[in-house]
């Protein structure tokens, strides 16, 4: 921004030192006749002055002249410049056609925005006396009409170029200055979104633009349509304040009142006019409407700033930019209606505003980004202080689960090496440090042994209270029933009120070495697996039945087998199964079978420890608790 300040500046000294007066360039001023074509009276006339001030009424045609007198014809290219005429013109050297711009009636059509430079050949300069007469029509009575905006120049085709093209760089400065404003705002917005306002300062930055371009002399010999830059200008001076206004709204994050927003719409209404083809006259009677409407707005801005003024510092910076946008677009708006002759002051003001309003919004966001760095650091202090005490609750968590964990531990029996004649060997590794799987064993005389296994959906502390459960289910109703369909349909009766959204697989088994018979139920459970002593591969018994604590009146269904010796039942929990590798593939009944069969000489212990491995080798991460246990007819 700075950078471009100087740029601006520097540009504007050159711009005022070539704008001097140029050897090679004369005005002229003076010995001017104008005839009127109405009357066909010629007489003396002013230059830099309307015709309607001199005694001229509208509609006005009629013909300035001026006789030119040259010694020695230049060498050079000759140029006549006549600044903006109101409204059409065409305009001849000794008789030839040099330039003109819009239409004559009766296809009348004013282009009074254009300048009028034009270029003489040398050889239509004579020695001596030369005639410059320039055709002109009026029909505007807005217009004061005819060459008043400045006095006509001839000279140097060249130098006069060059004194447009400073004065044409002297408006682009400005309009750099502005895209770059443009572009700054708008390209933050698009990061941030943070605020409107660097929106709506964008967008007062790009109509200031498209206001100012077609005021440019260069534009007009572009060949672009004359109507659209005419259209162009005035809509983006009628559109311009509402953006201003909303800008500082946006800034101190108020909502424009309905009055405001009524009159805001009204700008935009006359801004959508003036896009419309109208007639100078009436197009300017809009403008006069956009004045009115002006003097509405200074009042409502100066009400929301003194509303801001002790309280928030940018409301100062705004209020001092606002200040001197506004004395200069009064003087503008003043030379406009007294003399006709538009000055540009309220560029400057606008300028002065644009850099109040960039001013305005990093100091709003310097102090954003101390609240922000205030709110971060007691945020992390916050943070920290919440750290440690979930760090101390989680050692405190940390030490109950391993507390309940060995509570469980003690719950579930270790069943390792002979029970009732039986040899067995039991493995328990918990997902967690509590976990949902449960089994046990009831022993009711010297030849039977009921065992029980139990899978409760989920594992932590919810599995592990029903496991819990579960426990003191059985410690009352294992002494009370020998056939392990009767035992499942009790232990299903009493935690139906105490599964609610979880469920329990079951299976219960019952050996009975007198008799030599294995009795067994199931409840939604793996099958359990028997590998034969007389030599025949691991198979998975039959059975099935519904899940234990979803059905009150469930009815249980027992498998009865023979047993010989050498005979061997593996129980398990889907732990084992359902195990995944890095390739989410299923550990599965194939390889715990092809483990069963391998391990057929291993004793239990062995072959468990065997089976374990295996399954922590294929899935190191288990996803649940793991429970297995051998028994084995010695």
């Amino acid at each position: 921004m700075l950078r471009s300040l100087f740029i601006f500046f520097f540009l504007l000294t050159c711009t005022g030192i070539t704008a001097e007066p140029n050897e090679e360039v004369n005005r002229l001023e003076t010995g001017w006749t104008f005839m009127d074509s109405r009357t066909n009276e010629t007489k003396p006339i002013e230059v830099g002055r309307g015709l309607v001030e001199q005694g001229y009424s509208v509609p006005i045609r009629g013909v300035y002249r001026l006789e030119i007198n040259i010694p020695e014809p230049s060498v050079h290219t000759q140029g006549v410049f006549l600044d903006r005429l109101h409204s059409v013109d065409k305009t001849y050297w000794n008789g030839k056609f040099i330039g003109g711009a819009g239409e004559f009636s009766p296809d009348y059509y004013p282009y009074w925005i254009r300048s009028r430079f034009y270029s003489i050949a040398t050889d239509q300069i004579l020695s001596g006396k030369n005639i410059l007469e320039i055709q002109i029509e009026c029909r505007e009575k807005e217009f004061m009409c005819g060459m008043f905006r400045s006095i006509p120049r001839m000279g140097s085709y060249e130098s006069i170029k060059d004194e447009l093209i400073y004065q044409d760089l002297y408006q682009l400065v400005f309009v750099s200055l502005f895209v770059g404003i443009f572009l700054q705002q708008a390209i933050s917005y698009i990061l941030n979104r943070s605020s409107h306002a660097g929106l709506y300062l964008a967008a007062t930055a790009i109509s200031f633009v498209a206001w100012r371009l077609p005021l440019l002399h260069k534009i007009h010999f572009l060949g672009w349509n004359p109507e659209l830059l005419v259209r162009t200008l005035f809509f983006s001076q009628c559109i311009f304040p509402c953006f201003i206004i909303l800008f500082v709204y946006s800034l101190f994050e108020e909502k424009p009142s309905r009055i405001v927003f009524t009159i805001l719409a009204l700008d935009v209404i006359v801004a959508v006019v003036q896009f419309l083809p109208l007639n100078p006259d009436d197009r300017f009677q809009f403008i006069y409407l956009w004045y009115g409407l002006l003097t509405f707005k200074i009042p409502i801005l100066v009400s929301l700033l003194s509303r801001f003024y002790k309280k928030k510092p940018e409301a100062i910076v705004v209020s001092i930019g606002a200040l001197v946008a506004t004395c200069f677009g009064i003087a503008d708006i003043v030379s406009d209606l007294v003399v006709g002759k538009n000055q540009y002051l309220s560029q400057y003001g606008i300028f002065a505003f644009m850099f109040a309003g960039i001013l305005a919004i990093g100091i709003q966001n310097a102090r954003t980004r101390r609240a922000l760095k205030n709110l971060n650091e007691s945020l992390e202090l916050i943070v920290g202080l919440r750290t440690q005490e979930l760090e101390k609750q989680y050692r405190l968590l940390s030490d109950e689960m391993h507390m309940a964990g060995s509570l469980q531990a003690k719950l579930i029996p270790s069943m390792q090496g002979n029970v009732c004649g039986l040899k067995v060997n039991s493995v328990y590794i918990p997902m967690e440090k509590i976990g949902g799987d449960y089994f046990d064993f009831y022993i009711h005389d010297q030849d039977t042994v009921m065992f029980l296994l139990c899978d409760v959906l989920g594992h932590g502390i919810p599995a592990a209270l029903i496991a819990s459960m579960l426990k003191i289910s059985f410690l009352e109703l294992g002494p009370k029933h020998k056939e392990p369909d009767k035992l499942l349909e009790e232990l299903n009766q009493k935690m139906i009120p105490v599964v609610d959204k979880n469920y329990i697989t079951a299976l219960a088994c019952s050996f009975d070495l007198k008799t030599m018979k294995v009795h067994y139920s199931v409840m939604g459970h793996p099958n359990p697996i028997l590998v034969s002593g007389k030599g025949m591969a691991p198979v998975i018994l039959d059975g099935k039945g519904p899940i234990l604590g979803w059905i009150k009146e469930a009815k249980i269904r027992s498998w009865k087998m023979d047993l010989y010796q050498g005979d061997r039942y593996f129980f398990y929990t889907d732990g084992i199964t359902e195990a995944q590798n890095s390739y989410k593939e299923l550990f599965g009944e194939d390889r715990l079978l092809e483990l069963l069969s391998d391990g057929r000489g291993l004793e239990p212990s062995q072959l468990n420890q065997k089976i374990l491995n295996s399954v922590r080798l294929y899935s190191p991460k288990l996803s649940d608790d793991l429970t297995f246990f051998t028994v084995e007819m010695p």
